[in-house]
C-alpha cells in the first residue's frame, strides 16, 4: 500500500472573510482555485505520483479534489466521512466570536481553537471519528485495488485529527503541531 497524503482544501469565501465555516458549503475563491492548481505542481515536484483522490463532499474540498484529479489524470471518489468538524452554534460566525460563544477554547500557534461549543463536535469525538475514517480510507484503497499513493482532500480539523490518530496519539495531542494551511499537504508515514 502507498502513502496517504492529507491536504486541506483551497481558500474558500468563509476563509477569506475569517468566518468559522465548519460544515457550511462556501465555494473556493479565485485564490483557492489557484492554490489547488499550485498543489498539483507541488505534489509532482515532491515525486508523490498520486494514483487516486478522495475528498469530502463539501464544495471547497470537492472542487480542490476535482482540480487535482483532472490535472493529475487520476480518479476521484467522494467520501462522506471526510466531512469537516461540526462547529455547532459557531458556524457562520467570525473567528472573533469564539471567546464569546464557545464553552471553552484554546490559543495555539496564534490561532483560537474551539474546544467545546453548543451543538458541536469536540476534539475527543473528532479523533474517535478520525480512527473510523482512516479505516474507511484503507478499506476503499483495498476495494478499488489502488496500488500507490492517494491524496485525501478534506478540511483543517479532520486532517489534524487524522494525522494525530495515525501517529497513535490522542485528542490531547492535536495541538502538538500547527494547523494545515490552505492546500498544505502532509504525508502520513
Amino acid at each position: 500500500m502507498g502513502k496517504i497524503v492529507l491536504v486541506r482544501h483551497g481558500q474558500d469565501e468563509d476563509n477569506a472573510k475569517r468566518i468559522l465555516n465548519g460544515r457550511r458549503n462556501a465555494p473556493l475563491t479565485t485564490l483557492g482555485v489557484t492554490q489547488a492548481y499550485d498543489l498539483t505542481d507541488k505534489l509532482r515536484m515532491a515525486g508523490l505520483n498520486i494514483k487516486h483522490v478522495f475528498s469530502s463532499p463539501l464544495q471547497r474540498a470537492h472542487k480542490t479534489a476535482e482540480i487535482c484529479s483532472r490535472v493529475l489524470s487520476v480518479p476521484h471518489t467522494v467520501m462522506e466521512c471526510l466531512m469537516e468538524r461540526n462547529h455547532g452554534i459557531l458556524e457562520g460566525h467570525p473567528y472573533s466570536d469564539i471567546p464569546r460563544l464557545a464553552k471553552s477554547f484554546k490559543i495555539a500557534y496564534g490561532f483560537t481553537y474551539v474546544l467545546e461549543v453548543e451543538g458541536g463536535e469536540n476534539y475527543s469525538e473528532l479523533c474517535e471519528r478520525a480512527k473510523i475514517v482512516l479505516s474507511e480510507i484503507q478499506n476503499k484503497i483495498l476495494e478499488l485495488k489502488i496500488n500507490g499513493n492517494v491524496l485525501v482532500v478534506s478540511h483543517g480539523a479532520i486532517s489534524r485529527a487524522l494525522e494525530t490518530v495515525h501517529k497513535g496519539l490522542t485528542h490531547e495531542n492535536i495541538f502538538d503541531s500547527p494547523s494545515f494551511s490552505n492546500c498544505e499537504f502532509r504525508i502520513l508515514e
